[in-house]
């Protein structure tokens, strides 16, 4: 990683989270701590004056003395100051020199005028021909005349944009131009990231212009939001007028793109086609239905997620990269609606050619785990038992308490001392009780009623129910087999259907519908996991049928797969149950981003060590 690109990755973690450890600044950079150590006390010298790094016992924060410096230095102002020690920034003259000339250009002349070596001209080359090739772009040599840049001029001038205007800016913009960039980006409360990417876009489009390199085509799904706005057009006739050029309807679109890649108030309602958005949105959706059935509100999804969708389309066609706020915890923290992300981003990839950062699936799955907890929580009825041994007054003392914590919208039965006995009480979301109780199922909780008035402990009580219920699985068949490596898996998937088959737990059709699903895409995922699954006619249950291999995984033509994961999903399903198999894929879909997590599963011996592994894992 070069240092640059390091130190803005300190400095965006210390941003957002205040105040971080050494350990966890190791987990999210994955350098060493001597790095780390030696790029802050660099980066420190780089911010002198406007802001510090300070270690206070075991933790880094960010103070920050000149808060305008610092928004400027965020804006990859420290790439400016660079000189040709850099590998950065000599790879971007290297781009440069070949955009600007359009022509073939010799080793020897870069190596003079970058100052360095030929062999270290021959490293920089070698490392800037794969950063151009994620632009589509390519550099040729061609013998005794040297190499030479090729590609369309939407994707040269994005590479333009985004390598090379950073460590070489352009100065030749008027006063005026950069007033009226100040009035469009105040009246849209646009962000200065994207603020400083206008400036970069307009002074890109005029030098290419002016040089006859004009723009033929733009992408066909790209949606330009702000073209009617009235400040957008006064732009526009400016920079025709002033720098004597003229701006097509694509010259145009392009020059706002950096206006249409995040939320702002210069957006006009005839701008959005929601009809091209809803394409898109089920055309994701249909991906995802082909790999993983799956039953959510996508009415109610659609809605949540329509702006980000809006805005996501076109950072992938403009190959803008948005800031990494996660690092991999959403992947952990909601392993099944990440899987969901993934694959609906799959299908846009391949519509628009284009491929997405891992930081574009984080934010694409929080709007599916809104939608899957919005599922459960309608799903869960929250009928609490109250169960008090000394009269209706202290078990309505009791109710009103629980109401200011958790709310009124949940149903309360009360329960004395001896009506309780005569109750399944194991029906009930949760208890709530002054005497302890028999014939409790273990996977039922209980507050025992110690200290009702403290409302932080039934808050924290509240919370460890919803934490039990939101783990449990009530609707669920689990089963458990070892396979053999030795046999294919086909073979190892058929003697689990078999085994299933002869406990008459699902249908005669059920292991064709399996392998119909397998010939569409397969279900083995890169991690080891292979996770085959389909319509059970046969049962009202949810049948998860675990299989490990043991000591060797099993080697198939493409991947090695450790766990077999075989589910049956019920033909109709309720609520309930449908809320089931959502926290049953995240249960799953754990797995495939935790290796510890498989090799304990690979070492169990059969059900019964499975269910108290669950017990331990996820259910305590």
């Amino acid at each position: 990683m070069a240092v640059v690109n390091r130190w803005y990755q300190i400095l965006q973690l210390l941003v957002t989270h205040k105040q971080m450890t050494m350990t966890e600044l190791e987990q999210k950079l994955l350098i060493s701590r001597q790095t780390i150590r030696n790029s802050i006390e660099s980066l420190n010298e780089e911010l002198k004056g406007t802001a510090e790094i300070v270690q206070k016992n075991t933790t880094y924060q960010l103070t920050i003395n000149d808060f305008e410096c610092f928004d400027e230095i965020m804006v990859d102002g420290l790439k400016k100051t660079r000189d040709f020690n850099s590998v950065n920034k000599r790879i971007s003259f290297i781009i440069k020199r070949l955009i600007d000339s359009n022509d073939f250009i010799s080793m020897d002349e870069l190596s003079d005028e970058l100052g360095v070596s030929r062999s270290t001209a021959s490293n920089d080359i070698k490392e800037m021909k794969q950063m151009v090739n994620k632009f589509n772009v390519k550099v040729r040599g061609t013998p005794n005349r040297g190499m030479r840049i090729y590609g369309n001029e939407f994707d040269l001038r994005l590479l333009y944009i985004y390598h090379v205007q950073d460590y070489f800016p352009d100065q030749f913009l008027q006063t005026e131009t950069y007033q009226l960039i100040d009035q469009i980006t105040e009246r849209g409360s646009v962000s200065k990231i994207y603020a400083s990417l206008l400036e970069k876009t307009i002074s890109t489009v005029i030098k290419r212009l002016q040089n006859h390199h004009l723009l033929e085509t733009i992408p066909d799904d790209y949606m330009n939001f702000t073209k009617s706005h009235e400040a957008i057009e006064a732009l526009m006739y400016h920079l025709e007028l002033d720098y004597e050029i003229t701006l097509s309807q694509y010259e145009r679109d392009f020059i706002c793109f950096p206006l249409s890649l995040s939320s702002n108030q210069l957006k006009t309602k005839d701008a959005i086609n929601e009809a091209e958005l809803q394409a898109l949105f089920r055309q994701m959706m249909a991906h995802i239905h082909q790999i993983l059935v799956v039953d959510l509100d996508e009415d109610r999804l659609f809605i949540d997620m329509k702006y980000h969708l809006m805005y996501l389309v076109n950072r992938l066609l403009f190959r803008f990269e948005i800031q990494d706020l996660f690092y991999g915890e959403i992947e952990k923290q909601y392993p099944f609606a990440y899987e969901l992300a993934k694959v609906g981003l799959a299908r846009l990839e391949y519509k628009l050619n284009r491929k997405a950062l891992p930081v574009e699936i984080s934010y694409l799955a929080l709007y599916f785990e809104l939608a899957i907890r919005k599922q459960t929580d309608t799903a869960i009825q929250k009928e609490i038992a109250i169960v008090c041994s000394t009269g209706k007054g202290t078990a309505l003392i009791i109710q009103s308490q629980i109401e200011k914590v958790v709310g009124s919208d949940i149903k309360i039965t009360h329960y004395s001392e001896e009506e309780y006995k005569k109750q399944d009480l194991n029906q009930y979301f949760a208890i709530f009780s002054t005497i302890p109780l028999k014939n409790i199922d273990q996977s039922t909780p209980v507050i025992q009623l110690s200290h009702l008035f403290n409302t932080e402990w039934l808050r924290e009580e509240w919370e460890r129910v919803n934490e039990i219920r939101s783990k449990s699985f009530e609707n669920v068949i689990f089963r458990f087999t070892k396979l053999d490596s030795k046999e294919t898996y086909n073979e190892n998937l058929k003697q689990m259907i078999k085994e299933l088959s002869l406990e008459n737990i699902i249908d005669s059709q059920f292991e064709q519908r399996v392998f119909e699903r397998e010939d569409k895409h397969t279900t083995i995922y890169e991690a080891g996991v292979a996770f085959p699954h389909t319509i059970n006619k046969e049962s009202d249950q949810i049948i998860l049928f675990l299989g490990v291999f043991p000591q060797k995984t099993l080697k198939t033509s493409n991947e090695e797969v450790e766990l077999i994961l075989l589910l049956a999903i019920p033909e109709r399903l309720s609520e309930k149950d449908e809320s089931e198999l959502l926290k049953l894929y995240d249960f799953v879909f754990a797995f495939t981003t935790n290796r510890q997590l498989r090799k304990e599963l690979r070492q169990l011996e059969d059900l019964s060590e499975l269910k108290v592994w669950m017990e331990r894992r996820f259910l305590s």
